[in-house]
């Protein structure tokens, strides 16, 4: 075998090699995915109070969500969670059920739209309600009125679909959410 063509072989067989242990590219998780994760930080001011939190939010398509909320809340760690059976909150050692995750929001004094909420840390609508908004040239959500609540939107870059921070605002409550990370497969949905 000559030299230039055993080195041709030697370099293909590199390249295989390497090619071979390379972890493939999972697929971009845009506003479009139904099954997410994200991490981050969250603050509501209501009734002359103010409350914030990190936030651990996990979400398999519409049939299961699980919403941790831990911090410097008046009430310690809280979770959220939502199934085809119902919801539950844990709060303080005590479980309560109900037959939405929005009621349960409220009773752990976080009067938030939890089901729209869960389209607009996205940046889309939440599509069962009217709504009025802006899309800006890069096709990213900048506002959008929805529920009686304002919420504009934050975006990292021009290229992420996903925004970065969503401050929101209804006549009695604002909200802030500001998003420190985005996964496409939360452990939630391989349970």
């Amino acid at each position: 075998m000559s030299t230039p063509l055993m080195l041709r072989g030697i370099v293909a067989f590199m390249i295989l090699l390497v090619s071979a242990c390379a972890t493939p590219l999972k697929p971009a998780l845009d506003s479009e995915s139904e099954t997410w994760q994200l991490q981050g930080k969250i603050g509501l001011w209501f009734n002359d109070k103010q409350e914030s939190a990190t936030i651990d939010w996990s979400q398999c398509n519409a049939n299961k969500t699980r919403i941790r909320l831990s911090g410097p809340l008046g009430t310690g760690a809280i979770e959220l969670s939502a199934d085809q059976s119902g919801a539950t909150l844990l709060q303080g050692g005590e479980t309560i059920k109900a037959d939405s995750i929005e009621a349960l929001a409220d009773r752990a004094a976080w009067p938030i739209p939890v089901d729209a909420l869960r389209f607009w840390v996205r940046g889309r609508a939440q599509p069962t309600e009217k709504l009025d908004g802006r899309v800006n040239t890069n096709g990213q959500l900048e506002y959008l009125t929805q529920l009686g609540w304002q919420i504009n939107y934050r975006y990292r870059t021009p290229f992420h679909q996903l925004p970065n921070k969503i401050m929101a605002e209804s006549s009695s409550s604002r909200l802030t959410v500001i998003i420190s990370d985005w996964y496409d497969q939360p452990k939630l949905c391989s349970q």
